[in-house]
This record gives structure tokens, sequence and C-alpha cells, in this order.
């Protein structure tokens, strides 16, 4: 994939965003901005604050300090509820699932809850949208069955379907998506990702170790360590950065 981000508005800023855990500061002063379209990988070593950033991003953290910025408005302050009705949608490392509902009902909450704002869609176009994910990520066959009785790698598919049936759909914050799945789960979730930001424009901030996988899906990354953007460019830039080297390796 080419690399646009120059070219792009921003779609995701954050400006001296700070969360501390008592004496912990896991995330620094982080300035990031992904643009509009923009598939971004997030690394870092274990501890360097990535999951900690898609809390904060999603809501599910209130910050201490700093500003999050989606597509020019402050979200900060919003609940996640509210950041999620404004085209932003997660998933979680250990995928969560409503596992008492079926995996159709699961995919069809996000678009029921905005019918419940009265700013839903038509009924019938929910359903074909519903079916259609389902399908596309090989869970149609299993659209009546509970949501419990999915693999691990099923429940991130059923994450990935269920946010992406958010309207419009702006914002994916993935969390290890590709940790522990089988390589064909792993290769539809890869697919899902190339086609929806091809054809519906969806922006993806992608956190992962798998190095190979992140590198085929983004043309540039941003590296964490100790809470702090130390890096940022393509693979081969940061690759060959003395600091992101020291912070994988060790002095």
């Amino acid at each position: 994939m080419p690399d646009r981000a120059a070219d792009r508005l921003s779609a995701l800023e954050t400006r001296a965003l700070t969360k501390r855990f008592g004496g912990l500061v896991a995330v620094d002063g982080l300035a990031l901005s992904v643009g509009e379209g923009e598939v971004r990988g997030l690394i870092g070593p274990n501890g360097s604050g990535k999951t900690t950033t898609i809390n904060l991003l999603s809501g599910l953290y209130r910050a201490d300090a700093g500003e999050i910025h989606l597509r020019g408005e402050r979200i900060d302050h919003l609940r996640p509820h509210q950041i999620a009705g404004r085209g932003v949608a997660r998933t979680f490392q250990i995928p969560k699932v409503w596992g008492h509902m079926t995996v159709l009902e699961n995919v069809l909450v996000p678009a029921l809850a905005e019918h419940d704002r009265g700013v839903g869609r038509p009924r019938a176009e929910i359903l074909d949208r519903a079916h259609r994910l389902l399908s596309f990520v090989h869970l149609e066959r299993l659209r009546d069955g509970l949501a419990r009785e999915l693999s691990g790698g099923q429940s991130m598919l059923l994450q990935i379907a269920r946010g992406l049936m958010i309207h419009p759909i702006r914002l994916f914050l993935m969390d290890e998506p590709f940790a522990g799945v089988h390589p064909m789960i792993k290769d539809t979730i890869i697919e899902t990702i190339v086609r929806m930001n091809r054809e519906e424009g969806v922006t993806f901030l992608i956190v992962s170790h798998e190095m190979g996988t992140l590198r085929r899906l983004c043309p540039r990354v941003s590296v964490m360590h100790e809470g702090r953007l130390i890096a940022e460019g393509s693979f081969e830039d940061v690759a060959n950065h003395a600091v992101v080297l020291e912070a994988y390796l060790g002095r």
C-alpha cells in the first residue's frame, strides 16, 4: 500500500495525552496523529502503553491530562457509548461477546442502539448489512448459535463484524486482533481490514506484536516505549532506528 498519510486530514489526534496509575505513568504526553483512511500500526515492547492508549481513545479510561480529537472534534470528555456513536469501534485482546445471545444478535446490538437514539437505519438495511458482514467473516452459518459456543478466533471475528455495524464507521481500534488465532482466521481478519479500508474508507489503528502481519497491512507504524512515542515511519525506517532497537533489545 502506498503511504499517502501526508496528504490526508487527521482522523485521530492526541495532544499531550497522559494516563497515570498511582505512581506509574502508563501514557506520557502522547502526541499521535493518524490520517483519514490510513491503516496505522502501533507497536512497542510489552508494557509500553499501547493497550492503555486504546482504552483512552475508546473512552474506557479517562485521561489525566491532554486531549483526544476525532476528525477535529474533542472527544476525551465523552463516555464510551458516545464515542462509539461518533463512529469509533474497537476490539479487545480477550474477545468480549454476549455469550447468552446468538451470533446474529451480538452483531445487531450497535445498530439497534442507534434505533434507541432515534437515528437508526431501516431495519431491513440493518439486517442486510449484518448478514453480509457475518458472511464475509465466515460466521453466517453460525448466526443462530450462541456466541459462547464460538472459538477464540471466531469470537474475534464476531467482535470485528459487530464493530463494523456502527454507522457510519469512521475509526476502528484493534488491540492484538491476530494473537493466538488460526492462520485462516488471521487471513480473514486481514482481508476484512483491507476491504473495509478500501471500500468504506475506514481508518484503522492496530496494536500488534505480529510484525510480519503489520508489515503487510501498514505503510506506517508508530512506536511506543514507556508511555511515549519514540519513532514513526515505515517498517524499514523504524527497524533501523537506534532508539527503537534500544527499546526492544536494551542497551
